[in-house]
């Protein structure tokens, strides 16, 4: 073990709450950071919402501490594509049975997923009318990239972890009564560490941030991961994404607006 002679945790910017930690174990850092988020310990965290929400980013996660977080609210993990043997599968066992316990994320309030929907037998979905869109929720840990075999490949690397308040409305864009929702972001926690157990042993650098220009910065870099993403138990070697841009089924399109404007017609006869 290294000594704790490169410990120090200190303050970051004139606002209370956000620290910086070098040293050992700084994922305690990350951890205490979404407890006190989530107890909204300072009044600048209180929002009117329908719950904390989190957007992170690591090449590997397995700490127990940090997953507890993570299944207590929504949340989406994008973590790098990992190799498909035997210990590899039983550490991801873990991960499992998070996706299956955990609320995932919703799709409606990540505007890089706007014009996009799931794959269907590997090909975009086509729309018609009717075809209900952006309803769906992603699996809290997913995947991302190439798999490595015995070559190096390029990994997702960066650590991330985005929090804030999910928001609702029963009131859409044009004032009709519906379920909105958004997710602004509050807080960026930003480090060298991974989310995994024996991170604690390395000597990293971490902190938290509210800064406009990084949590914007990171929502949209977080967004295009998810949008690339793939399911955990992914069986494709490269990038191969669950989402993409989805296509219309013009005749289908052309003949509900051709009785849409028939039905208009109808009734303006019969007013008649």
């Amino acid at each position: 073990m290294f000594s704790s002679d490169f410990d120090q945790v200190f303050s970051v910017g004139a606002e209370p709450g956000n620290s910086g930690f070098t040293g050992l174990n700084i994922l305690r850092g990350l951890v205490e950071g979404i407890d006190d988020f989530i107890a909204e310990r300072e009044a600048r965290w209180r929002r009117f919402r329908a719950g904390p929400a989190m957007l992170a980013c690591a090449p590997w996660v397995d700490d127990e501490e940090l997953l507890a977080r993570i299944s207590r609210m929504a949340t989406c993990v994008v973590m790098t594509k990992h190799p498909r043997t035997k210990r590899e599968l039983e550490k991801q066992a873990l991960l499992r049975e998070v996706n299956e316990s955990a609320t995932g994320f919703r799709e409606d309030v990540l505007p890089a997923l706007g014009g996009m929907a799931r794959k269907v037998d590997g090909k975009p979905l086509v729309v018609g009318p009717g075809t209900p869109l952006g309803e769906g929720v992603i699996d809290t840990i997913r995947t991302l990239g190439y798999r490595k075999g015995n070559k190096p490949v390029p990994l997702v690397h960066a650590k991330l972890a985005l929090l804030g308040h999910l928001w609702w409305s029963d009131e859409g864009p044009l004032g009709r009564v519906e379920d909105v929702f958004g997710f602004p972001p509050l807080r960026l926690w930003i480090s060298s560490g991974n989310f995994t157990r024996s991170s604690r042993r390395n000597l990293e650098f971490g902190c938290w941030t509210e800064n406009s220009a990084l949590l914007q910065a990171a929502r949209q870099f977080l967004e295009a991961l998810i949008s690339t993403s793939e399911d955990l138990d992914s069986a494709s070697d490269v990038p191969d994404p669950e989402f993409a841009p989805f296509e219309f089924d013009d005749e289908a399109m052309a003949a509900y607006a051709a009785e849409m404007m028939s039905d208009e017609d109808s009734d303006g006869e019969d007013l008649a």
